[in-house]
């Protein structure tokens, strides 16, 4: 009895998973794969529907000589077929989907330029469209009587109109560092150190070997934006009173070292989204580079970033 009803669920078993072979015929463009193997469960099926009436009716079945081998024979031939049908459907869905990381690779660098396009253009409207304005309102005061009451006032203008000059020029570089296009990943990066130091008080020391070398101008903007991102991080974050960076160039691959003594953070409570760090990610596999950050409670934060520059140019 338990036999029977082995065979029973054993048939039924290979004739759904048949129906399921053929329903595969629809969504992949490797149809005789499963047609291969819809012929092979159903002669399996029928070989056990044989071999229940058999059993149940205690009698042979009249069927051909050498039914049951060449039964076996087609069946070890479905399967073996198919079996290297299957190994080119894993192929080209592996090939598939190196295809869909590749393209969301391009979508993420053309993301970026794009940023950077326009973080460029809002620089120069700010730069040669704002200030050129602010510069005349500064030169009209200039002119203006300061005698009498209303000289305290127009100093105070004047005061004014310098301040905003200067932010003018600062957001204008925030946006788009000239340093950076003019002289380098090292000088602005060293510029952008200078003036954190000068603002925060914080202790940060630099270390490169790269002080006279240039790079594409992609390595150079997002290695750039990384640093900085990464020293804003703990400047409004951690609380930190020591900052390290080094960034430096060897065997043909640029890597970023930094390190701080804060207050630190727990990696998996943060996630992806937290404190930019999904932003340093993106931007460094955007250059298909790697990057590692370390971080607990009560013991600062490391991270490493390594860009293959051969690679990184191939990747554009």
């Amino acid at each position: 009895m338990v036999l029977q009803i082995l065979l029973i669920i054993t048939i039924v078993l290979q004739l759904i998973a048949a129906v399921n072979a053929i329903r595969l015929t629809r969504s992949t463009k490797y149809t005789i794969t499963w047609v291969l193997f819809t012929v092979a469960l159903c002669a399996m099926a029928f070989q056990g529907f044989a071999t229940y009436y058999q059993h149940v009716a205690d009698k042979e079945l009249r069927l051909p000589p050498d039914f049951f081998v060449w039964m076996g024979i087609i069946i070890s031939l479905c399967f073996a077929i198919g079996i290297f049908h299957v190994s080119k459907l894993f192929k080209y869905i592996v090939k598939l989907d190196s295809q869909q990381r590749l393209t969301q690779k391009r979508i993420l660098n053309t993301v970026l330029r794009t940023e950077e396009s326009e973080r460029a253009r809002f620089s120069k409207e700010l730069h040669d469209g704002l200030g050129p304005l602010l510069a005349s309102a500064k030169m009209s005061l200039s002119t203006l009587d300061r005698s009498g009451a209303q000289g305290e006032t127009i100093d105070n203008l004047s005061s004014v109109v310098d301040e905003a000059i200067r932010s003018i020029r600062e957001i204008s570089n925030n946006l788009s560092p000239h340093t950076l296009k003019d002289f380098g990943l090292h000088r602005a990066v060293s510029n952008y150190i200078g003036k954190s130091r000068s603002i925060s008080g914080v202790t940060i020391e630099f270390d490169s070997n790269i002080a006279r070398r240039r790079y594409d101008s992609n390595v150079e903007i997002i290695l750039f934006r990384v640093a900085s991102e990464l020293i804003a991080n703990s400047l409004r974050h951690s609380g930190a009173t020591t900052v390290n960076l080094a960034l430096n160039e060897n065997n043909g691959a640029l890597t970023l070292d930094y390190s701080d003594n804060g207050r630190g953070f727990d990696p998996d409570a943060v996630g992806d989204t937290g404190m930019g760090m999904a932003n340093i990610a993106s931007r460094i596999g955007s250059l298909k580079g790697t990057v590692v950050i370390d971080s607990a409670p009560g013991h600062g934060m490391r991270a490493s970033a390594t860009v293959n520059l051969i690679e990184a140019v191939q990747w554009k």
